[in-house]
C-alpha cells in the first residue's frame, strides 16, 4: 500500500470529504488529490506530520511502519489540526470551514 493509499483511506474512514482535509491543512483541494493519486512520489517529513496530525494517526503510519492507525488517537485539539500557518493566519471563511469540520 503507498502512502497515496493510506491518505485517502485514512481520510475516507474518518468521513472527510477531500475538501474537508484541503481546508484542515489549508490547502486547495487540488494538492489533496495529488496527495491522494500517487502523483507525488516524495513526500517530505514536513507534509507527513501534517497530514497524520490532520488525519488523526502518526508519520509511521503512512511510511508503512504501523499496519493501521491508533484505535484511539490522542485528541487533538482543532487549532492543533488546522495545521499549516496555524488557524489564526487562515482566512475567516476558511477557519469557520474548519471548525465546523472539527465540531462534526
Amino acid at each position: 500500500m503507498t502512502i497515496a493509499d493510506r491518505i485517502r483511506n485514512r481520510r475516507l474512514e474518518l468521513g472527510l470529504s477531500v475538501d474537508d482535509l484541503a481546508v484542515l491543512l489549508n490547502k486547495n483541494r487540488a494538492t489533496v488529490y495529488r496527495y491522494e493519486s500517487n502523483y507525488i512520489k516524495t513526500y517530505s517529513p514536513d507534509v507527513i506530520e501534517l497530514l497524520a496530525k490532520a488525519l488523526q494517526t502518526t508519520p509511521a503510519y503512512f511510511y508503512g511502519y504501523d499496519d493501521k492507525p491508533p484505535d484511539d488517537p490522542v485528541p487533538i485539539t482543532p487549532e492543533a489540526r488546522i495545521i499549516s500557518g496555524g488557524i489564526d493566519k487562515m482566512p475567516p471563511d476558511r477557519r469557520e470551514q474548519a471548525l465546523k469540520i472539527m465540531q462534526a
